[in-house]
């Protein structure tokens, strides 16, 4: 496999959660050790929001197609949160 491919499909969910533990553990224990809590909970906060950048795109996708027609895609109505990301992205392109 590729070096990406590897990244998109790392399990985050121990290393967040120990990050999160330790960055809240840390706070009367020293600068430092909070501070590394703290980046290395940022860092795979992010590795793990990048890893769902793909399907929260299609998922606005599909709401917007949903918004636009009236049907939804393979039957499921999108969920609030995503409709509503759907129709702020309309709302954007429209302004401009």
């Amino acid at each position: 496999m590729h070096i990406k491919e590897n990244l998109q499909k790392a399990p985050l969910g121990w290393p967040l959660a120990i990050a999160s533990v330790g960055t809240v553990a840390t706070i009367f224990a020293g600068k430092k050790l909070h501070l590394a809590f703290g980046t290395a909970w940022g860092v795979l906060s992010l590795w793990h929001a990048w890893q769902h950048s793909g399907k929260m795109k299609k998922d606005v996708e599909r709401a917007q197609e949903y918004l636009r027609t009236g049907l939804a895609p393979d039957g499921q109505r999108p969920d609030a949160y995503t409709l509503a990301l759907a129709r702020y992205a309309n709302h954007q392109a429209s302004c401009q």
